[in-house]
């Protein structure tokens, strides 16, 4: 099952998983999993749908991209509280400026923080909502006080995250086939070798299922996604005069890491 994995620190970070694994099966032991990229979260999953193992998905928002698995025996019943994960609430310390995102993640790499302790960063109304353990969150209390060169004011957040919705945009996309590198190209406004490494890496989903093939033909009334990138909503397919394919769709860039 390793071999899936060529680089060294993910193919750690899935033995680490599969240690795990065993804990639960040979010592009863509930586990808890580190902040897991969406393709490890995939391979973990079908090894703990086939050990018929019980397992929970805690992101800290509704569709996190980066979650940590709880993990029980067959029989356990398992709770969100059990993730230990806050979500922390970070707010420009001058009312009157604008974080952006690079900004987030850029201040908390420097201030040496691995990314296996931190989820999604997402945008809110005023300023960023980030998911982090628990055991991470006082630190960043104390010690996070700038991203970038604006000064920022941390928190943790205990009610409801007000996280911005993707923003829909109607357009019409005209390309050389319905092939899905095609589509998402022209509607990310991306090459097509860009796309295609996005199919590869296992980011686009048809229908909520990871697609392997960029010649997949495509149909109206289909959605896909592309992580960290967003969604596209296929409305109509027709065929232009110089016999090219023109989609109208709605195009959802997304918000969030």
């Amino acid at each position: 099952m390793l071999k899936f994995w060529s680089e060294k620190e993910a193919y750690l970070s899935a033995a680490h998983l599969l240690d795990q694994m065993d804990a639960v099966l040979h010592r009863n032991s509930m586990q808890v999993t580190t902040f897991l990229s969406f393709a490890m979260r995939e391979w973990a999953e079908g090894i703990l749908n086939k050990e018929q193992l019980a397992y929970l998905l805690e992101g800290g928002f509704p569709d996190a991209e980066r979650v940590r698995i709880v993990i029980g025996s067959r029989e356990e019943t398992l709770d969100s509280a059990d993730a230990n994960l806050s979500i922390l609430e970070v707010l420009p310390a001058n009312p009157h400026t604008q974080l952006e995102h690079r900004q987030i993640l850029g201040s908390l790499i420097g201030l040496g923080i691995g990314r296996e302790v931190l989820g999604d960063i997402r945008a809110g109304l005023s300023g960023y909502y980030l998911a982090a353990s628990t055991e991470i969150a006082p630190f960043l209390l104390d010690q996070w006080k700038a991203a970038g060169r604006e000064k920022i004011k941390v928190s943790l957040c205990h009610e409801k995250p007000n996280i911005l919705s993707d923003v829909g945009e109607q357009k019409r996309v005209t390309v050389s086939s319905t092939r899905l590198d095609a589509l998402l190209a022209h509607s990310f406004g991306v090459s097509r070798a860009s796309a295609q490494e996005w199919i590869k890496q296992g980011r686009v989903r048809r229908e909520g299922l990871v697609v392997s093939k960029a010649e997949l033909k495509l149909q109206p009334g289909e959605t896909i996604s592309c992580r960290g990138q967003g969604r596209i909503r296929l409305l109509e397919c027709t065929q232009t005069r110089k016999e090219r394919t023109a989609w109208q769709l709605v195009l959802y860039k997304s918000q969030r890491q």
